[in-house]
């Protein structure tokens, strides 16, 4: 018998048994809670930072925390107890290797980075030229600050 425990002062888990057998969907829920959280705070930091920015990028900053918070808000009802098991729409087959709170839990993760992923995501292709490029700006200032000083800059 396998157990892992994992523990922090925010968040307490402890998962006894076979790492791959049904996992509490209680746990998965307590662990999408923080997640969920996390990352509307992300959001709306993201939507804040980059405010200067396209009107479309910080809008779905903006819609993503919104989806994020009933996600969050679905997810603090499940744990309480409001929402069961049985009041979910939407029965999965038997015998399969997830659950609803897991596939739950995956698409609020895969929601909640999407806008930061889309907005500031580079191509692989051209990361070796950027590098490159980077290496050349550091060599050409020798790795030192340079202050330009101009005439009368620092007279009264």
């Amino acid at each position: 018998m396998i157990t892992l425990i994992a523990t922090s002062p925010l968040l307490s888990l402890t998962i006894v048994g076979p790492l791959a057998g049904p996992v509490n969907p209680k746990q998965v829920m307590a662990v999408t809670l923080w997640v969920t959280g996390f990352l509307c705070l992300l959001n709306i930091a993201l939507a804040l930072f980059f405010r200067r920015r396209h009107r479309k990028e910080v809008f779905s900053y903006y819609i993503v925390c919104a989806v994020e918070i009933a996600i969050f808000a679905f997810a603090l009802l499940f744990y309480f107890g409001v929402i069961t098991r049985s009041q979910i729409p939407y029965p999965l087959p038997p015998k399969l290797p997830v659950n609803r709170a897991e596939i739950a839990a995956a698409l609020a993760i895969g929601i909640g980075l999407f806008p930061a992923a889309y907005w500031h995501s580079i191509n692989l292709s051209e990361l070796p030229s950027r590098i490159a490029e980077d290496g050349k700006m550091l060599r050409n200032r020798e790795g030192s600050v340079h202050i330009n000083r101009a005439p009368g800059e620092w007279m009264n």
